[in-house]
Formats: structure tokens, sequence, C-alpha cells
């Protein structure tokens, strides 16, 4: 191949590859917005940063809503909220979800707490040492493939996925590094034993 004809499949690469990204990234956004819940044994509500003086944010806050919403129409029989325990506040986003939850009618012997879900993965791990007979992912919507993909590849099943509708212009940056994140995932994720 000359010199020109290398210059030309490097264009069309570059120009393909990029294309080919942005089609991915609205495949993951579509499974997002698109989830629908189905009946299962538990929703898993993933968790996000809360305020210094241990209230959720408005991301978190959402997703809580979500799962409250799931519990009370009986799609759900338990909610796990998994988190981490910040390192900047100390707070521990499980504890915190687990109180405005039981703050709104949840009983306490309905929720599972997991304060060490530090990452999308280590939930997924943890859910599935529970062998729930189902499960719901509650997380925003550029997040749901991957939650949903983490934890049947942990072994459970099956899996649906549930996402607030709300939409920040934030989001998008969000959706670009969950659509790099998910291939990742799936190259050096192994699932124990």
């Amino acid at each position: 191949m000359g010199r020109r004809g290398w210059v030309v499949s490097g264009l069309t690469f570059g120009a393909v590859l990029p294309g080919l990204f942005l089609l991915w990234m609205g495949f993951v956004a579509f499974r997002g917005v698109s989830a629908v819940p189905e009946r299962s044994e538990m929703a898993v509500i993933f968790g996000t940063a809360v305020t210094a003086k241990g209230q959720p944010r408005p991301a978190l806050r959402e997703r809580l809503e979500e799962g409250l919403r799931l519990w009370r129409g009986g799609l759900v029989r338990t909610v796990m909220v998994s988190g981490a325990i910040e390192s900047g506040n100390r707070r521990d986003e499980a504890r915190i979800m687990a109180n405005w939850l039981m703050e709104r009618g949840v009983p306490e012997a309905a929720i599972i707490v997991d304060s060490h879900g530090n990452n999308t993965w280590l939930t997924a791990l943890h859910v599935a040492r529970l062998h729930p007979q189902g499960a719901v992912v509650v997380t925003q919507w550029f997040h749901v493939l991957r939650a949903e993909w983490a934890l049947e590849r942990a072994g459970v099943s099956p899996v649906s996925g549930a996402a607030p509708s709300r939409f920040r212009l934030a989001e998008l940056w969000y959706l670009f590094r969950d659509s790099v994140a998910l291939p990742v995932y799936v190259l050096t994720k192994v699932p124990p034993g």
C-alpha cells in the first residue's frame, strides 16, 4: 500500500471509530432511559455523594425516591442500599440512604445496608452473595447498563433496571465515562469461584 493508501486508510479509521463510539453511547443511553423494572426480590440502590451534613444530594435523592416507589408499589420485597464511606467527610452513604427510607415508612427489616459498596463491581459481588431471586438496579440512566451487566456477571438473575426520569446536562460526561467503563468491566471483571 502506497503512502496515499495509508493516508486514506488512516482518515477512514479516524472517521469511523468516533462514529462507532457515538453509536455505542447512544445504545448505553437508550438502555438506561428505556429501563423497565421487573418484579424482583430486591431493589439495589447504588450510592453516590452526600452532603457534609449527611443529606442525600439531588441525584442520590432521586435514586432513593425511585427505590421507594418500587417498594411501595410491591415490585420488590427488600431494598439494598449500597455505598461507600466517603473519604472526605467520613459519611456512610448506605446508612444515610437507609435512614432516608426508614423516615418514609420502609421498615428496617426490609433494608439491607452495604457500607462497602465502593464501586459498581463491589456492589454486584455483595448482592450476589445474598442469592436474591432477581434484582432491580436503581441508578441514573447512564449507569443502568453497566450496573445490570455487573450484577448478571456476578451471578444474579434476572436483573432489570430503574432510573429517575430527570436529566441534567452534566450527565453527558457520565454517559461518556460509563460508555468507556463498561467495555473495561467486560474485559477485566471475573466473578469469584
